[in-house]
């Protein structure tokens, strides 16, 4: 089984190497211990350009390997441009694995207004019960906390990586369709 599907991995229609794809979690439920010639083979897909293949090789990989987002590094760009054309139970697969992925590799664009939430908390609408003395020291250290948020904030302003932006900038369009299919790919964001 293993050999038919490299064979199939490497054939010249896309509609093969999509069904060598849809293999790889079967064969991959059945022996375990072939993971490492299937994730080759995996590696082999995920660089393919037809979009019939690319909604089938993500979720492969996200049933055997979804660790290795090494696998992803080399082929985030083009998936993200091939998203638009990928059919939709596809795009779904995809955007919920560039979605983990934008996680774990970009920096949280909101950690700036965290810093400042974090920093700059209001005291209760009633107060504590308290001594004066107690609510002084923690005033100061709450006017602290603050004051080195907003030096934080000043010195690092976040800069949207160009790769995040390729990714809300492609899935934007496909979030706010109006028709029924999509209506989880709404819920997802």
């Amino acid at each position: 089984m293993m050999l038919a599907i490299k064979e199939a991995a490497s054939d010249m229609s896309p509609y093969v190497r999509k069904t060598a794809a849809h293999a790889i979690p079967k064969l991959y439920s059945l022996d375990p211990e072939q993971k490492d010639c299937l994730i080759e083979v995996i590696e082999k897909l995920l660089a393919d350009k037809t979009t019939l293949v690319a909604g089938s090789v993500v979720m492969a990989f996200e049933e055997v390997c979804p660790e290795r987002i090494d696998l992803i590094h080399k082929n985030y760009r083009k998936l993200c441009n091939l998203l638009i054309d990928v059919e939709e139970w596809g795009q779904v697969v995809i955007i919920n694995m560039l979605t983990r992925y934008a996680r774990t590799q970009f920096l949280n664009p909101n950690m700036n207004e965290s810093l400042l939430e974090e920093g700059g908390g209001e005291n209760a609408f009633y107060g504590s019960d308290n001594d004066d003395d107690t609510e002084d020291e923690e005033d100061e250290e709450k006017e602290k906390k603050k004051t080195e948020a907003t030096a934080i904030v000043k010195r690092k302003p976040y800069v949207m990586d160009p790769d995040h932006r390729l990714l809300l900038r492609n899935t934007k369009p496909l979030l706010q369709r109006k028709s029924r299919s999509y209506g989880y790919l709404q819920f997802v964001s």
